[in-house]
């Protein structure tokens, strides 16, 4: 029946940038496609035009530079996509340290 394909939850969209500054995309867990930006775009674009409510993640390495994080945001703006959340993974060296407050 087509109600099962209706409430069907759907993979997110992953946008990773690794510390090189290269873009992946992962559209089904265990795919991670390399991707140039224009590319990115265009398949993120057919993606959203299919389903505009999917989820789409940005995740990027420690070691990236974070303009080009900030490019991913841009291009994923421009290929329509209504929003974007960010991944982040919390940093070994301050897990178990109490928080403190500081200016």
């Amino acid at each position: 029946s087509n109600a099962k394909s209706i409430q069907e939850k759907k993979d997110p969209v992953i946008v990773s940038v690794d510390a090189a500054g290269n873009y992946f995309l992962t559209v089904k867990a265990g795919s991670n496609e390399a991707v140039d930006k224009d590319t990115l775009q265009a398949k993120v674009r057919g993606i959203v035009s299919q389903n505009p409510d999917v989820a789409v993640f940005v995740a990027g390495d420690a070691a990236a530079n974070y303009q080009k994080v900030m490019d991913a945001l841009v291009l994923l703006q421009q290929a329509n996509v209504k929003k974007v959340g960010l991944m982040s993974q919390p940093d070994q060296a301050t897990q178990g340290r109490s928080a403190q407050g500081g200016r």
